[in-house]
């Protein structure tokens, strides 16, 4: 393998260790803040990742997407339009009831006779009619980034990442960290190891290369100058 080709190859593995280092240290500091957080999810400063696990929103975005959610502070503040990630109570094929969290926009609001939000009517962009269950101000999480509507009406597709819901749900299960992240990180310290000793081995070459070839010319120059004393007997 030629110099440029090497180069090239060693370019591009960097980048794939910075690409790497990156996404490790983003699923870290969700799976920490998740732990810390009330209800147990992860954010980077405020800011969440969801994947899409249905298409009661499509098209504005589908199951497999991944939409960027901020934290919401003041739920007060929400307004039509918006999609919001929320907290309710989902019932199972057996008919099980368990709380997990449902992304909708917001199709209306109510409010109390001090003029503060009751509660949030929300509806699937996918769906004919509004969702049953009302949302409370304190159910709401977090509010997709850049959703609502334009000053025409019409429903902004928000910030997403189109297909990659369920590259990252597989990043944060155990299995999908230590085929992506670990075994990449331990391949890649092994060649920086390896090359390591390979440099190592050149140097001493290249030190043993000179080193002989520094005796040598003291061995010629010694017999130089022996036949020259020898000549000199004579």
């Amino acid at each position: 393998m030629n110099n440029k080709a090497k180069s090239v190859l060693g370019v591009i593995s960097d980048i794939l260790l910075i690409v790497i280092i990156i996404i490790a240290i983003i699923i870290t500091v969700m799976t920490f803040t998740s732990k810390n957080s009330e209800m147990g999810i992860g954010n980077i400063l405020g800011y969440t990742p969801f994947a899409v696990q249905s298409d009661s929103m499509a098209p504005t975005f589908e199951s497999g997407d991944l939409i960027i959610t901020k934290e919401v502070e003041d739920p007060q503040t929400l307004k039509v339009g918006e999609v919001i990630t929320y907290s309710t109570v989902l019932t199972d094929s057996q008919g099980k009831s368990f709380r997990s969290y449902n992304t909708h926009r917001i199709y209306d609001i109510e409010y109390n006779d001090d003029n503060s939000i009751k509660c949030f009517v929300t509806k699937g962009d996918a769906m004919s009619t509004e969702d049953n269950v009302m949302v409370l101000p304190d159910e709401v999480i977090a509010k997709q980034v850049n959703s609502g509507y334009d000053e025409s009406g019409k429903a902004l597709e928000g910030l997403k990442i189109s297909n990659f819901g369920s590259a990252l749900e597989f990043l944060q299960s155990r299995t999908g960290f230590m085929i992506c992240i670990i075994v990449p990180l331990a391949l890649f310290f092994i060649w920086q190891i390896y090359k390591l000793i390979a440099m190592f081995m050149e140097a001493k070459a290249e030190d043993i290369s000179e080193e002989q070839k520094r005796r040598a010319v003291e061995e010629y120059l010694a017999q130089q100058e022996k036949e020259k004393k020898d000549g000199d007997e004579k």
